[in-house]
């Protein structure tokens, strides 16, 4: 009985993959837990997992939800779409600061491999509680961000269930 109360606090991140609330107006997907990108070749006992999570308004999703870029739906963001995608994953050496879903706090690149974005990338980085899993979170903007776009995107990514710790 302890064996499994044991393994049950050690899986808990992944006991409910990461996803969206629903929004009005918006559409979600998540690609559940599958086998992590983001970690290298290294020997583990078992795969290392990840699970992502998209909402988007303004477009079609036209891609598996663990895509990083979501190339084939960026290329179809309309000026006024946001698309809010997030991944966490198994990581041994986790951020030890925290992420914080606080859109004001994102960093701003250029953005992306293969599609071009008019708004760009914002990004948020960190550990989810307990350093359980580290965290990356983009924001994508189909024309450069007013302020009503920003509420937007905050509004959605409001929306975002992190999992709790271990």
């Amino acid at each position: 009985m302890i064996g499994l109360f044991a393994a049950a606090l050690l899986s808990a991140p992944w006991a409910h993959p990461l996803a969206f609330r629903p929004l009005p107006d918006w559409h979600t997907g998540a690609s559940g837990n599958v086998r992590s990108a983001y970690v290298g070749k290294r020997n583990y006992a078992s795969a290392p997992k990840e699970s992502s999570a998209w909402i988007a308004t303004g477009v079609r999703y036209r891609d598996p939800a663990n895509a990083d870029p979501p190339n084939a739906t960026l290329k179809q963001l309309s000026p006024t779409g946001i698309i809010v995608w997030a991944v966490i994953y198994e990581n041994p050496t986790a951020s030890r600061s925290r992420i914080t879903l606080d859109l004001a706090r994102a960093r701003h690149f250029a953005c992306c491999e293969g599609a071009y974005v008019a708004g760009g990338d914002y990004e948020l980085t960190g550990s989810g509680p307990s350093r359980a899993y580290s965290a990356i979170v983009r924001i994508y903007f189909g024309s450069p961000p007013t302020r009503t776009l920003h509420i937007r995107a905050q509004r959605a990514l409001d929306q975002l269930r992190l999992p709790g710790p271990r």
